[in-house]
């Protein structure tokens, strides 16, 4: 038993070496982006089950408040969501690293707000020629 333990001791820490040649930064960005989509498409699953706008409603806001970039300053601060740096804002109650990032979070949304109206336009218009063409 003990060599079995022994083994795996050992190729689990060769394993494990395998991050050492991999820069910090490359394995923060793959888990940021990572998490992200897999919290999205976990939410979509959900979302597919609401009423038609609310559903893509909350996707839109989930995606604007996970994707955001913060503009905090700092070692890391590139790695976090700028929902990070709002909070981290309203704890030091810092109004300017607030509203900075809550600024940048809205204006997210709104471009994802504003490509879904042209989108069901599109739609729409698709629909209505589909039919007339009938």
């Amino acid at each position: 038993m003990d060599q079995i333990l022994a083994g795996l001791q050992s190729w689990w820490y060769s394993f494990l070496s395998l991050f050492d040649t991999i820069p910090e930064d490359t394995i923060a960005v793959t888990v940021y982006v990572g998490g992200t989509i897999i919290a999205l498409c976990c939410w979509y699953s959900v979302a597919k089950r609401l009423p038609s706008p609310l559903g893509a409603l909350t996707w839109i806001i989930l995606f604007a408040c996970l994707s955001t970039p913060t503009v905090s300053e700092g070692e890391n601060a590139g790695l976090a969501p700028a929902l990070i740096g709002m909070i981290f804002g309203i704890l030091t109650k810092e109004q300017n690293l607030i509203w900075s990032n809550l600024s940048a979070i809205l204006f997210v949304a709104a471009i994802c707000f504003l490509v879904m109206f042209f989108w069901s336009r599109y739609q729409n218009q698709r629909k209505n020629l589909q039919q007339h063409s009938r």
